[in-house]
């Protein structure tokens, strides 16, 4: 059984998703809704320490032996400030240590109230990445939490590895009734020479953000790619392609009955700002490293410096 606190519930199946299993807790009231929602799910290794400093240790220890991150969680007040010496060893080492630090209401910061410490600012060689869950009110809150967590476990595996930090703020509940966790948007990091998912067998697009002017040999690719998988191009206005088979998103999507142009299943996201088009609500990213077409798009799509990433 699981907490009823949402936020904890999304870091949980994350942490399920992502293959984060050996988790060390140290004991406290205030990280007892996540501590407790682990020990409750046989998936997870738990290890316990009562002292931080050692907690952290242990971990850089654990990292290093066996390859995978590790996760650290701990109550309020000055418990994280234990974790400073070891985390700044895993920033060096480049080990994937997670510290989660568990935290009341931001509100109550600065205002005397006790056990409470303020961790929005850390030191440089402490975390390569420090995000914070807030409580889940709505749908909203719930996609920000997924996106953060997602952030915070790609960074671990990220440019060789290191420390990450998430503070999760929780009310501590003691209700532990939710018996199933709830399902998340997992994203995937890929890269030029991994083993990339496959492209599905439905309607495929791409669709170019705000973009410099695409060169000769990358528009060839991209309409080769359009042509192999009966593509389109949705365009940004400043998309810097001009392909045949670009579509403007804003006037297509707006007379989608009129047009006949179905809104693709299936997107691939190329460059940055995409402001023309609601499609980009439901975005999905992957290449498949199989045909030589998809190579060459993803050599495109690496010389633009985007991840690819599937949601």
């Amino acid at each position: 059984m699981y907490s009823s606190e949402k936020n904890i519930q999304i870091l949980i199946a994350l942490l399920k998703a992502h293959n984060i299993k050996k988790v060390i807790a140290s004991p406290g009231t205030t990280n007892m809704s996540l501590v407790g929602s682990l020990q409750n799910d046989p998936w997870f290794e738990m290890y316990s320490s009562v002292d931080e400093r050692s907690a952290a240790y242990i971990a850089c220890g654990m990292a290093a032996e066996s390859g995978e991150p590790v996760m650290l969680s701990c109550t309020g007040a000055t418990a994280s400030r234990n974790y400073y010496p070891g985390m700044t060893e895993a920033f060096y080492r480049k080990l994937p240590v997670l510290a989660v630090t568990s935290q009341q209401r931001p509100d109550r910061l600065g205002q005397l109230n006790a056990q409470n410490v303020d961790r929005r600012v850390l030191a440089n060689d402490v975390a390569r990445l420090a995000v914070e869950l807030p409580i889940v009110n709505d749908q909203r809150d719930a996609e920000f939490v997924e996106r953060e967590v997602n952030r915070a476990l790609l960074e671990l595996r990220r440019g060789g590895c290191g420390p990450v930090h998430i503070n999760i703020i929780t009310q501590f509940s003691t209700d532990f009734s939710v018996p199933e966790l709830p399902p998340v948007k997992v994203v995937h990091r890929h890269f030029l020479w991994d083993k990339l998912p496959s492209i599905p067998k439905t309607t495929v697009g791409i669709f170019v953000g705000t973009h410099r002017k695409f060169t000769e040999s990358q528009t060839k690719a991209i309409d080769a790619f359009c042509a192999t998988y009966d593509a389109i191009v949705l365009c940004d206005h400043t998309s810097g392609y001009y392909g045949k088979y670009k579509i403007t998103p804003s006037i297509s999507i707006q007379q989608k009955e009129a047009s006949g142009v179905p809104i693709p299943e299936f997107i691939i996201h190329i460059a940055c700002l995409a402001a023309a088009s609601p499609v980009l609500v439901t975005l999905t990213v992957t290449v498949d490293s199989v045909s030589p077409v998809q190579s060459i798009l993803v050599s495109v799509i690496s010389s633009l410096n985007v991840e690819p990433s599937m949601p």
